[in-house]
C-alpha cells in the first residue's frame, strides 16, 4: 500500500463507513451493529465520525467492550462476539471499495482448510497417543482469516503484513502461530503430507507494528559477543564458581585481607539466585541489544564495538532510555512506558551486568539513577496525581452507564447467579464431550461467579480477594469463619495487616450468593485442584499455584497456591463476558457504591461502612455536585425499568445493617 494510501485509510472514520453502507445496501443487522458502537463506549450517536475505519483500531479500542450497554440478548458475549465481525466485515468491504484492497481467495482459504484438517486428524486426548492436543489446528486460524496467499506460498513479506494490521494482542498469537508452523518441518519425515502445505523456507515471526528494528547479534564483533558472554556468565555464577574466582586473585597477589572482607560483605548480602540462568542470559543479551541500537542510531559504527563497556556510559543509556519511552508514547499498538514493565526489565538487566559482570559500580550508580529520574519517579507522580482523577472518571463512566442501561443495575445485582447457571450448563457440555480442556475452562468460570458472589457483597481489594483462605497453614490463619449449625452464610474475617486501612473487616455472603460460594467449595473447587493437578491441602478460595507476594510489615509468610494476579484478573474478565459487561474488581466498589445510593440517596454513612472508607472520603467520590440529585434519579429510571429490582437489592445489603 502506497503512503498516499495509507494517509487515505487514516482519514476514513466509521460515518464514512456509514454512509457507504447505506448506500451499498448493507444488511440492516451490519448497519444496527456499526450504529451501536457509539452507546458501547458510553458516546453520542453523533461521535460515529470521530471513530476510525481502520481495522485494527476496531480491534484495539472497541472490539468485545460495552455489549450490555446495548444488547438485551440472554447471552450478550455470543451476540456481541456476532455484532463485531460484522462490522469487521464490513470495513473490509469499506476499503476493498476505497484503497484497492483485494479480499482472499477462495482457493486460498481451501487451502488453509485442507491443512488444517491434516493436523486435527493427528489430534487426541492425552495419552492417546495422537501427535497433537485436541484443538491444536486452531491456531492456524489467525493465517486463515487473512493471509493473501496459500500456507505452501507464505514469504516472510506476507507474514510482516498480517502482522501489521493486527492488533498487538492478536500479533502475540500470530508470532505463537508461525513457532508452531516452524516446528512443522521437523515433522515431515513423520508425517510426509505435511511437505505440500509448507512454505519454502522457514519464517520468522511478525515483528510488532511499532517495535524498534531487530538486530543481528551474531552479526557483530566476535570480540564484543565474548565480552558479553564473559559478563553475562559472571552473573549467573553460583556460589562455587564465585569461591574459585576470589581464590584465583589471592594467588595471583591480592591482598586476602580484602578479598575476604569483600567475600564476607557478600555473604552478608541478600542476592537474588538466577533460577534459570539461560532466561537471564537471554535478558541480558536483551539489553545490551538494546543499547547496540541506540549506539546506531546515534552515528556510530557497530563493527567498531570491542567491549559491552563502551556502552555502559550515561550518553549511551539515556539516550536508550528516551527512545523507549518516545516511542512506547507515539505508538498506538505500544504501553505507556510508564504502564509497562519493558523499561524496567531493560535497565534491572543493565544493573545487574555492570554490578556482577563488569563489577563497575559506577555504572551501577548511573543506571540507579537514571532509572529513578526517568521511571520511578515520573511513576509515583502519576499514582499520586492521577488516583484521584482516576477514580471522578471510572464513578462518572460506570454512573453514565446506569444511566443509559438502568437494567445494568440489575445484571450486576444478579451476576453471581448468571455466571453461576452459564458455568454449570458449560460444565455438563465438557463433561459429556469427556473434555477435561473445556471442563477446565467452565471451571475458572464457576469461580469467577463464586468471586463476584464475594465481591458484590462486600468489595474488597483484589488482593485481598485472591488470597482469601477457607483453612489454616501454619501462621497463616483461615479468614473464613466457622458459622453455628444450620447458619446459611459463610463469614470471612481478614485482619489489620490483610487490609489497606489497618483494621478488621467482615464480609458475609448470604442469599443465593452463599449458595454460589458453598457449591463451588464443595463440588467444582475439588475438581479444580484435580484437574489442574494442585496441593489437595491448597488453602485458597481460589486456588493456583503462585508464591503471594511478602509485603513490608506483613506478620507472616503466606504459603504457595495461590492466584497470580494477571491470571486472577483473566478468570474475571472470562466470567464477566457473561455479563455483557466488564468492570475490574477493584472497581466493582464504584457499583456497588452508586447501587446503594440509589436505594438510599444521600447515605454516604452506610456507603463508607460497605467499602471501608470514610463518609467523608464516600461523599467525595460519589456525591460530588449534584450526586445526591443524580441518585435519586437514577433510582426512578431504575424503578420504571425494573420495579422489583430494589427489594432484590435490599435482601444483599440488609447483612450490612
Amino acid at each position: 500500500m502506497t503512503v498516499a494510501k495509507k494517509e487515505e485509510k487514516m482519514s476514513f472514520n466509521l460515518k464514512d463507513v456509514d454512509h457507504w453502507g447505506e448506500a451499498t445496501g448493507e444488511s440492516a443487522d451490519t448497519m444496527r451493529a456499526l450504529r451501536r458502537v457509539p452507546a458501547r463506549l458510553g458516546m453520542l450517536d453523533a461521535d460515529l465520525a470521530s471513530l476510525s475505519a481502520d481495522v485494527v483500531r476496531y480491534d484495539l479500542d472497541i472490539a468485545g467492550r460495552g455489549y450490555g450497554l446495548v444488547s438485551r440478548a440472554k447471552d450478550m458475549e455470543k451476540n456481541g462476539r456476532r455484532e463485531d465481525s460484522r462490522v469487521r466485515a464490513l470495513l473490509k468491504r469499506f476499503q476493498a471499495a476505497h484503497l484497492g484492497i483485494t479480499p482472499q481467495n477462495q482457493a486460498v482459504r481451501a487451502r488453509y482448510d485442507a491443512f488444517m484438517d491434516l493436523i486435527e486428524e493427528n489430534e487426541g486426548e492425552p495419552g492417546s497417543g495422537k501427535r497433537w492436543n485436541i484443538g491444536r489446528h486452531r491456531s492456524l486460524c489467525a493465517l486463515r482469516a487473512r493471509a493473501a496467499l496459500a500456507p505452501e506460498n507464505l514469504t516472510q513479506e506476507e507474514i510482516d503484513r498480517i502482522g501489521r494490521e493486527m492488533s498487538a494482542d492478536k500479533r502475540k498469537g500470530l508470532r505463537k502461530t508461525m513457532v508452531f508452523l516452524n516446528g512443522l518441518f521437523g515433522l515431515t519425515n513423520e508425517l510426509p503430507e505435511l511437505r505440500e502445505f509448507l512454505p519454502a523456507v522457514q519464517l520468522a515471526p511478525p515483528a510488532g507494528s511499532s517495535w524498534a528494528r531487530r538486530m543481528d547479534w551474531n552479526g557483530l564483533p566476535e570480540v564484543f559477543r565474548a565480552s558479553f558472554d564473559a559478563a553475562a556468565e559472571a552473573c549467573v555464577a553460583g556460589e562455587e564458581d564465585l569461591a574459585e574466582k576470589m581464590l584465583a586473585r589471592i594467588e595471583a597477589g591480592e591482598d586476602p585481607e580484602t578479598v575476604m572482607a569483600e567475600a564476607d560483605e557478600r555473604g552478608t548480602q541478600e542476592e537474588n539466585r538466577v533460577g534459570k540462568p539461560t532466561a537471564a542470559r537471554e535478558q541480558y543479551r536483551l539489553a545490551v541489544t538494546w543499547l547496540v541500537r541506540v549506539w546506531e542510531d546515534e552515528g556510530n559504527d557497530v563493527d567498531a564495538l570491542t567491549d559491552i563497556r563502551d556502552l555502559f556510559q550515561k550518553p549511551m543509556i539515556e539516550a536508550a532510555i528516551k527512545d523507549q519511552t518516545a516511542r512506547s508514547r507515539s505508538a498506538p499498538d505500544l504501553r505507556d512506558p510508564l504502564a509497562s514493565t519493558t523499561l524496567k526489565t531493560r535497565l534491572t538487566s543493565l544493573r545487574t551486568l555492570a554490578k556482577r559482570g563488569l563489577e563497575d559500580m559506577k555504572a551501577v550508580a548511573v543506571i540507579r539513577l537514571l532509572q529513578a529520574q526517568h521511571y520511578d519517579v515520573p511513576r509515583k507522580k502519576l499514582a499520586r496525581t492521577g488516583d484521584e482523577a482516576a477514580i471522578y472518571m471510572e464513578v462518572d463512566r460506570i454512573f453514565g452507564s446506569l444511566r443509559q442501561r438502568p437494567e445494568l443495575a440489575n445484571i450486576w445485582s444478579n451476576a453471581p447467579r448468571r455466571i453461576a447457571d452459564a458455568a454449570r450448563g458449560k460444565i455438563e457440555r465438557a463433561r459429556l464431550k469427556k473434555n477435561r480442556g473445556q471442563e477446565l475452562t467452565a471451571l475458572r468460570m464457576f469461580a469467577g461467579a463464586a468471586a463476584y458472589a464475594v465481591q458484590m457483597s462486600r468489595p474488597m481489594r483484589p488482593e485481598c480477594l485472591r488470597h482469601g483462605r477457607i483453612a489454616s497453614c501454619g501462621d497463616a490463619h483461615s479468614n473464613l469463619v466457622r458459622t453455628a449449625p444450620g447458619e446459611k452464610l459463610f463469614t470471612f474475617r481478614f485482619a489489620p495487616w490483610e487490609i489497606k486501612n489497618d483494621r478488621w473487616v467482615t464480609v458475609e455472603v448470604v442469599g443465593d450468593d452463599a449458595e454460589i460460594l458453598r457449591e463451588w467449595i464443595e463440588t467444582w473447587r475439588p475438581r479444580m485442584i484435580e484437574l489442574q493437578k494442585l496441593d489437595k491441602n491448597n488453602v485458597y478460595l481460589f486456588p493456583g499455584a503462585a508464591q503471594p507476594k511478602l509485603e513490608e510489615g506483613d506478620p507472616v509468610v503466606l504459603p504457595r497456591g495461590s492466584y497470580s494476579p494477571s491470571a486472577f484478573l483473566e478468570l474475571w474478565r472470562d466470567s464477566s463476558k457473561v455479563l455483557g459487561v466488564h468492570e475490574t474488581p477493584h472497581r466493582i466498589r464504584h457499583v456497588v457504591a452508586l447501587l446503594i445510593l440509589a436505594l438510599r440517596p444521600g447515605d454516604y454513612a452506610f456507603v463508607s461502612t460497605v467499602l471501608g472508607n470514610t463518609p467523608k472520603v464516600a461523599e467525595k467520590h460519589y456525591g460530588r455536585d449534584d450526586g445526591q440529585a443524580a441518585a435519586r434519579e437514577a433510582r426512578a429510571a431504575m424503578l420504571a425499568a425494573h420495579p422489583d429490582l430494589f427489594n432484590q437489592l435490599t435482601k444483599r445489603l440488609s447483612h450490612e445493617r
